[in-house]
């Protein structure tokens, strides 16, 4: 019934160090919704978030000042006759352009920034532009009385520093 002694660098009490971690959270740079969107919308679950943008949205981060990795989940929901054409502005760059497919599955566009991109501004803004939007309640198809003007449906939008 005797215990053992162990070998390593004893911390008293019979607890002895036998190894170390470093944990470093991976903490995305938190980006505001400014001008563009409509109000933060939920599932029936509460379990998915989501913001409708108009034609043009705006965000903004605070300049992280070294490369990094913007992540956008975006899809269309509704059967629109054609395709959206997407683009994603950083000032008056188009760092990413795509067609977001109506009544598709969400897509998630990875865009790398370089630190000189950011420039030496404060505050970044990137801008997500539909080339057309729609408006539920004139599409008899959707029976749908929301009269709001409505772009892209976005879940999540983070900056990742590289």
């Amino acid at each position: 019934g005797a215990r053992l002694p162990l070998a390593g660098e004893t911390q008293g009490g019979r607890s002895y160090r036998v190894a170390a971690l470093n944990l470093r959270l991976d903490t995305p740079v938190p980006i505001a919704f400014r001008q563009g969107w409509h109000d933060v919308e939920v599932s029936d679950d509460a379990l998915v978030e989501w913001q409708w943008s108009l034609k043009d949205g705006t965000l903004t981060f605070a300049n992280p000042r070294q490369d990094a990795e913007f992540f956008l989940q975006v899809d269309q929901p509704v059967a629109l006759a054609t395709a959206q054409r997407v683009e994603v502005r950083l000032g008056s760059e188009v760092v990413d352009s795509f067609a977001l497919a109506p009544a598709a599955p969400s897509q998630i566009r990875r865009v790398r920034f370089t630190a000189a991109q950011f420039g030496e501004a404060e505050t970044v803004t990137v801008v997500v532009s539909v080339d057309r939007t729609f408006v539920p309640a004139r599409m008899p198809e959707l029976r749908n009385a929301d009269t709001r003007e409505l772009g892209a449906r976005v879940f999540r939008a983070f900056l990742r520093p590289s």
